[in-house]
């Protein structure tokens, strides 16, 4: 067997294998009687006839990659020993050469090799850390949220004013194409976010009214498919709603609080706590990134392609896993983030590339620090997600275990960990928001605290697109998705 090697960067190297002829007649031979157990041939029993019959019956290509996947197994393993390779990932397989007889076996791998981590300076860095003061207003538009979320919305007999709900059955013609299909149940917030012209039409309307008009969509609007065109709505109204606010009283503190507060004051109190513990949170997070950031710019981190290839895919699959629960193709959500496919894979491997920098970095800067989780770390972090959950901390380990995520929790916990030491061996500038907008640093945004469920969900506004957050990105501290046993690897022809 010959190898020869080809250094493409730090992180990969190209190995072209070739196996001797007689090898590669041997495992032709193994392939085909393999396959001569499984293939029926008129006059004989199953597995005893003669190969010179089953050869006719077995299409080449199934011999060629069973005969690839024969040779590559062994010839990979011998190649890496004999170069002292350590690869990280499974290899990328080129077949160069596969005659069935008369020559030998060629094929390539592109074996990633493990990260180059250098951390540059990540101790005593310069930071700012944005601070924020709450007050009374602030409390009262988050209480009012929650009024807002409250709201019911009865059925009335009248006709529409602004900020009631129309239950309809809508159909919609693009340029006067014939694609409308059957009308679709709908409720329309009138005031919501609506194309304009669009509320002017339905206010008005009561309980069995039935209406045509046509819009055109503003040149600039958010799905490129309908900016600029022509539509003409059906609408049938099936019943008006009103929507009616809850009073801000004792009862209501009670009810939205889910029994943790009596009074108005109570609840105002504890919305005030969670404003200020959401605010410092978002605080020391961006300040926490911003020291990312800076380390960085002076590290050298490098690592082979095929991780950010499988962080990205693997982000994708877990987004078609939701679009299909629910019910949304892929196509529909491109249209909705007004994003082509290549527009957002490119964003999806962007994305991973930073989170596989920041994990590996971080990952780093534990083992120099000695930083790893602890039981008492783990412990830790399950009573502060059962608290969150209004849970015992056994039942929530017990969760965690039954769902296989107790792992997740300690990746976690660990970066947790690492970011916290990095805040806490830098030098902390505090600053308020007017402060840093003025030395034109982008300050901590003003974060909300999590709100109480409310009684009913206010249905969405019609003639909305659905919108998608990009994900948060993540640094968790994790093996990198890419990382199989490459023994597994098959030739691809």
């Amino acid at each position: 067997m010959q190898v020869t090697q080809e250094a493409l960067d730090p992180c990969q190297v190209a190995l072209t294998i070739e196996v001797e002829q007689d090898k590669v007649v041997h495992a032709v031979d193994q392939a085909y009687r393999e396959y001569a157990k499984y293939v029926n041939v008129p006059g004989f029993r199953r597995g005893k006839a003669p190969l010179s019959f089953v050869k006719q019956r077995i299409p080449e290509s199934d011999v060629r990659q069973r005969t690839a996947e024969l040779l590559v197994e062994k010839a990979y393993g011998e190649a890496i020993k004999e170069n002292a390779i350590e690869p990280y990932a499974a290899p990328k397989l080129e077949l160069l050469q596969l005659e069935l007889a008369d020559k030998p076996f060629i094929f390539k791998a592109v074996v990633p090799l493990p990260p180059v981590v250098n951390p540059g300076s990540y101790t005593k860095l310069n930071v700012d850390k944005a601070v924020f003061t709450v007050t009374e207003d602030d409390v009262t538009l988050q209480l009012n949220a929650l009024r807002d979320r409250a709201a019911e919305y009865p059925v009335v007999e009248r006709v529409s004013v602004n900020g009631d709900l129309l239950v309809t059955k809508i159909q919609a013609t693009v340029d006067g194409e014939d694609t409308a299909g059957d009308p679709r149940s709908t409720v329309i917030e009138i005031g919501g976010d609506n194309i304009p012209g669009f509320d002017d039409q339905i206010i008005g309307l009561q309980a069995g009214d039935e209406k045509t008009f046509t819009l055109t969509y503003p040149e600039d609007f958010k799905v490129n498919e309908l900016a600029g065109r022509t539509v003409t709505f059906r609408i049938e109204v099936e019943a008006v709603r009103e929507r009616s606010l809850p009073e801000i009283n004792d009862a209501f503190a009670t009810t939205v609080s889910g029994g943790k507060t009596n009074t108005v004051e109570e609840l105002r109190s504890e919305l005030r706590s969670d404003i200020t513990r959401e605010l410092e949170r978002s605080s020391v997070r961006d300040a926490q990134y911003k020291l990312i950031d800076q380390i960085v710019e002076t590290s050298e981190i490098l690592f082979p392609p095929v991780i950010v290839e499988a962080e990205a895919e693997e982000d994708y699959k877990a987004l078609l896993a939701r679009l299909e629960q629910e019910n949304t193709s892929l196509e529909s959500y491109l249209i909705s983030i007004n994003k082509s496919r290549d527009e957002f894979v490119s964003e999806l491997t962007v994305t991973a590339q930073r989170r596989v920098t920041i994990s590996l970095l971080l990952s780093e800067i534990a083992k120099k620090e000695q930083l790893g989780i602890t039981n008492d770390d783990l412990d830790a972090a399950i009573a502060e997600g059962a608290a969150e959950r209004n849970t015992s901390a056994a039942a929530y380990r017990a969760y965690l275990e039954n769902r296989n995520e107790l792992r997740e929790v300690a990746n976690q916990a660990q970066t947790e960990k690492i970011l916290n030491f990095l805040l806490s061996s830098a030098v902390i500038t505090e600053k308020t928001a007017d402060e840093l907008q003025a030395t034109s640093e982008k300050p901590a945004e003003k974060a909300a605290p999590k709100e109480k469920k409310p009684k009913a969900e206010k249905p969405k506004a019609a003639v909305e697109a659905k919108t998608e957050e990009t994900p948060e990105e993540s640094a968790e501290v994790k093996k990198p998705a890419a990382r199989k046993t490459a023994s597994k690897a098959k030739a691809a022809e």
